[in-house]
């Protein structure tokens, strides 16, 4: 992308990371797998995830990952939901003949069953939930008791500087996250502070700061 981003532009650039469409959304997708591959694959890892784990996933993205979580252990079933048609049609491209399904939602009501899920998990999609109570209470209330989520996000120091964070980010740091894990039962396990080197939506290299919480249904 160019360096020297129009006000016009970081504008549609900051509506297409919250719900990408169309050309430039598909564009975006891939550039989103690329930029966030690194916390994509430490977070499968921090599921701790065994033989045939129900999965889910919220924001999959074109879901170039998936490999990673199916190859985790046999007889594993993955579940992903968007609320982007762009971005659930990706993924149903690139994983064809997967034991996965993708489906659209409406970011705010998991459409599944209690106890559902072994494992959930997300990536850079906590900034743009609509109904974030509801959201956490959806999760807790699909989980399989003893069922694990964990939710990884850009630390709110490092993302309150970048040119694209507008009005539809709501930035976290871990006590920001406890505070809303607080109207469920959910148990906040552990969280794990990582940093990388990335580019930035813009071009430009910059060092990112994130954290993976892990959170437990008793």
């Amino acid at each position: 992308m160019d360096k020297q981003l129009t006000k016009e532009q970081i504008e549609e650039l900051e509506k297409q990371l919250s719900c990408p469409s169309g050309e430039m959304g598909t564009e975006v997708g891939k550039n989103m797998n690329e930029s966030n591959i690194g916390m994509t694959l430490n977070t499968i890892e921090f599921l701790e995830l065994q033989n045939g784990h129900q999965v889910l996933e919220l924001g999959h993205g074109n879901c170039g990952h998936l490999d990673e979580v199916l190859n985790a252990g046999k007889y594993m079933k993955y579940f992903g939901l968007e609320i982007s048609e762009t971005m659930m049609h990706e993924a149903k491209n690139n994983n064809q003949n997967q034991e996965a399904e993708f489906n659209l939602y409406d970011g705010i009501n998991i459409p599944f069953p209690d106890n559902s899920f072994n494992r959930t998990f997300s990536v850079n999609t906590i900034y743009f939930w609509a109904n974030r109570e509801k959201l956490m209470q959806e999760i807790e209330r699909t989980l399989k008791p003893g069922g694990i989520c964990i939710l990884t996000y850009a630390n709110k120091d490092f993302m309150k500087n970048l040119p694209f964070v507008g009005e539809k980010f709501r930035l976290y740091d871990p006590k920001d996250l406890e505070e809303l894990v607080s109207i469920t039962d959910l148990q906040m396990i552990q969280t794990l502070q990582k940093e990388e080197q990335v580019k930035s939506k813009a071009g430009e290299p910059v060092l990112r700061t994130y954290s993976m919480t892990k959170l437990r249904k008793p």
